[in-house]
């Protein structure tokens, strides 16, 4: 399954954030695909509060995702072009767990390019269902 969602369009450059707005979380029995869309709505939309409930409590305290010089919520100024694919089952899944691994490519305007250029950007969400929820766990390599 594909998905394309163009979350936000700055005209202009430079490094202007954009203006936070409340993003409605998913439903309870949301599919993951609707999760980490809804993720990367909060990110467009610089809400901290929705993005911290798609986490897992374990990676709710990932500083990282949130206050890093290069995290989304301090130097993503647009993300366009959203695709997400899967999900499939996750090889690394802890036992008795129920996880899952969508990919997710899109295009990326950052502030500054600190870790990687703009551009297109393909990577691994990985998520697991936890209370009859799915959360995510991580994304990246692996």
């Amino acid at each position: 399954m594909v998905i394309l969602l163009g979350l936000l369009v700055l005209p202009g450059c430079g490094c202007r954030l954009p203006e936070e707005h409340k993003v409605a979380p998913p439903p309870r029995d949301a599919p993951p695909e609707e999760v980490v869309r809804t993720y990367f709505a909060a990110i467009a939309g610089r809400d901290k509060e929705t993005a911290r409930a798609l986490l897992v409590h374990e990676a709710r305290d990932d500083e990282l995702e949130f206050e890093a010089p290069d995290s989304p919520f301090q130097n993503w100024v647009s993300v366009t072009d959203l695709q997400i694919e899967g999900p499939e089952k996750d090889q690394f899944c802890a036992p008795g767990d129920t996880c899952v691994k969508v990919y997710v490519s899109f295009d990326l305007l950052q502030c500054e390019p600190v870790t990687r250029p703009d551009g297109p950007w393909s990577e691994p969400f990985g998520l697991r269902l936890v209370d009859g929820r799915w959360l995510i766990i991580g994304h990246g390599q692996g």
